[in-house]
């Protein structure tokens, strides 16, 4: 087993560490929630930051903890990847990903009721998980791989989830003025009051979950695991 392959596996192992952990932590939370609450309880009106807040959820502990230990897996697998890159482009895109999985720890670390702490998480998070999805798609083109097809899928679903968080034309107008550059945009992702039947910043930041973990899911299985058995040229 050469250097290369002994880093593979350990990117390997942490990514599917820290995925286990985001998924326990996430699952058992909504599932007790739904177990507690049964109707009144819906994803389509409740966050992420809202299921981890103290003394309004039962399950915070739960859920905050998978987002920080569960982050904190995927980061050193990302810090393993990027002492795999070879190319500029293939550096950046492994930065940013460690970035955007440091503020997904600190989003668990320091919940709605740290509530600046909290806001800024989530804006890195969006910022650079759009940033890294996008220096992935650079990758993709340049590798130019069939296996490579599935993290190109969900990086440009990645892009479109963020993009429309970003510059959707009808957050700014419902939320007035400039929300992204005064906080009101991620404020409004995470709490807002009244809350509206159908909240979609926070339907779209779950989506975002969601496809941030299938995303790093595929790089484990298509980029990690083929390095690690030496099945690359």
């Amino acid at each position: 087993m050469n250097k290369t392959e002994k880093i593979a596996r350990l990117a390997y192992l942490f990514g599917l560490l820290g995925l286990f952990g985001l998924f326990l932590g996430i699952v058992l939370s909504i599932t007790i929630e739904y177990i507690q609450y049964g109707d009144k309880y819906s994803l389509l009106q409740f966050s992420l930051s809202e299921l981890g807040t103290y003394n309004r959820s039962s399950t915070a502990i739960l859920i905050n903890g998978g987002l920080f230990f569960g982050s904190l897996s995927l980061t050193m697998s990302c810090l393993f990847g990027l002492q795999m890159s070879s190319r500029f482009t293939s550096g950046l895109f492994w930065l940013s990903l460690v970035i955007t999985f440091i503020s997904l720890a600190a989003i668990g670390l320091f919940p709605l009721n740290v509530h600046h702490l909290h806001i800024h998480a989530v804006s890195i998070y969006i910022y650079f998980g759009f940033v890294s999805a996008a220096f992935c798609l650079i990758e993709c083109a340049i590798e130019r791989k069939v296996p490579q097809c599935m993290p190109f899928i969900l990086s440009c679903m990645i892009l479109l989830i963020h993009g429309a968080i970003l510059s959707h034309d009808y957050w700014r107008e419902s939320l007035g003025g400039k929300p992204i550059s005064d906080g009101m945009l991620f404020q409004a992702i995470v709490s807002q009051s009244p809350k509206p039947e159908v909240w979609w910043l926070s339907i779209l930041f779950w989506c975002s979950i969601v496809a941030m973990w299938l995303w790093m899911l595929s790089i484990c299985r298509w980029y990690f695991l083929p390095h690690r058995q030496g099945q690359t040229s």
